[in-house]
């Protein structure tokens, strides 16, 4: 694996971890670029690129954006000539048609996430790989589009037994643990994916951290992608990522508080080299059938 960071500080003691991620980002990013499939970076990865030309110091994933029709275009060309050996993807909250979002792990690697050490699934080290849709230009569809967004985020919670903290969570979760685990999931999708073939001026990601106002987006912002230096490569952002990050962020440039880095970190459990228990070389677990976002 290549030393692709510019940084060499690990006061935060996730470098290794830094350095694996962007390898996989470089495999993603050449191989897109070889077929000319678009993507950009986007949330907090979109912000250290502009911020700090690279990761944010304490940032321990990378995301990025496409659109329905570049996913496609990507998962079709990597099931048929994508390196299969080194890397595995994952989709989730899919049907025969439609995903939330997908990662592209890293095999004999691993990433905790304590919601998922109790499921057969894939766990090697990832960049996600984010879905940006149409969003009606209507108040009423915006909030339609958010109300199943948020339904399949909380479904999947509930299907995993993830407890919130405070009572209020808890009990959005119960209930909804109760339901059959692909209730009305793949009629939320075809709600988050019915505008797509439809010119609007809008652009959502709902499935994330952002809020209703956060997750909404300008369709201008995204029209083109452009090439900016992220560590020692250059990785794509939106062709107007100043203006995305104003709009999700504000003032983008201040630096967050300690309470803050600290919500927006993942994992402290981690190898770059070692690979998960449950690995198989098939890559087949038995939990990734309907996996839901």
């Amino acid at each position: 694996m290549r030393n692709l960071m510019k940084n060499q500080d690990d006061s935060w003691g996730i470098l290794g971890l830094q350095n694996c991620i962007l390898n996989i980002a470089k495999y993603f990013d050449e191989f897109c670029e070889e077929r000319g499939i678009d993507y950009c970076l986007m949330g907090g990865s979109a912000l250290g690129a502009i911020r700090h030309k690279g990761f944010i110091p304490w940032d321990d994933d990378l995301d990025v954006f496409m659109r329905p029709d570049e996913f496609e275009k990507f998962r079709t060309a990597f099931k048929k000539e994508g390196d299969t050996t080194s890397y595995y993807l994952q989709e989730w909250g899919g049907n025969s048609e439609h995903v939330t979002f997908a990662k592209l792990r890293l095999n004999c690697s691993y990433y905790q996430e304590s919601v998922f050490d109790n499921h057969d699934i894939h766990k090697g080290v990832f960049i996600d790989i984010f879905i940006l849709h149409n969003c009606p230009d209507s108040m009423i569809g915006h909030l339609w589009q958010y109300f199943w967004s948020r339904y399949l985020v909380l479904k999947s919670l509930a299907n995993r037994n993830y407890k919130r903290h405070g009572r209020l969570g808890n009990l959005i979760l119960k209930p909804l643990k109760w339901l059959p685990k692909r209730a009305f999931v793949d009629y939320a999708i075809k709600q988050i994916y019915k505008s797509n073939a439809k010119k609007t001026k809008y652009y959502c990601h709902y499935l994330g951290r952002a809020g209703y106002s956060k997750g909404l987006y300008r369709s201008e912002y995204f029209k083109y992608s452009k090439r900016v230096p992220f560590e020692n490569i250059t990785l794509r952002v939106p062709g107007r990522v100043e203006d995305y990050l104003t709009e999700r962020w504000g003032d983008y440039m201040k630096i967050p508080s300690k309470e803050e880095i600290a919500y927006f970190q993942h994992s402290s459990n981690w190898s770059v080299s070692k690979p998960f228990d449950g690995f198989n070389v098939e890559n087949k677990y038995s939990d990734e059938v309907n996996l839901i976002s």
